[in-house]
């Protein structure tokens, strides 16, 4: 009787360890380089950004220059960029959405010029 319950029990927890790889961890990995095209009034910009950082935020890098922030929540992202453009014109971008998997995210971004309009439009990234 022992011999068949530690069996069972052998069992049980050899079932549980290959359900639990197979289930998709609660934490985000947000780390890496990504792809993200947006599409503002109707013209599409691809540029790559390196997040690095944990399942909770951390810093957003382009060409190794630290542009701005991310964080996570649950399957809820957002990261700002703040930078100064070509015309030396302050500029913020800030992008709010969802993890779609665990290398593809999407949602909104509002960009604005320091001194002009800010603008509304989506985005896509890719890992």
């Amino acid at each position: 009787m022992k011999k068949s319950l530690l069996i069972i029990a052998i069992f049980l927890v050899l079932a549980g360890m290959l359900v639990n790889t197979g289930c998709k961890s609660n934490k985000l990995d947000l780390s890496g380089v990504w792809f993200i095209e947006t599409i503002l009034e109707g013209n599409t910009f691809s540029e790559s950004y390196t997040f690095a950082g944990d399942d909770r935020g951390g810093d957003v890098l382009f060409q190794g220059q630290v542009l701005g922030t991310y964080s996570a929540s649950g399957d809820s992202i957002s990261f700002t960029l703040e930078y100064f453009d070509q015309d030396d014109d302050y500029t913020v971008e800030v992008y709010q959405g969802s993890m779609d998997t665990d290398d593809q995210m999407s949602g909104n971004f509002t960009y604005s010029v320091e001194g002009f309009a800010t603008l509304s439009g989506t985005f896509v990234g890719i890992r």
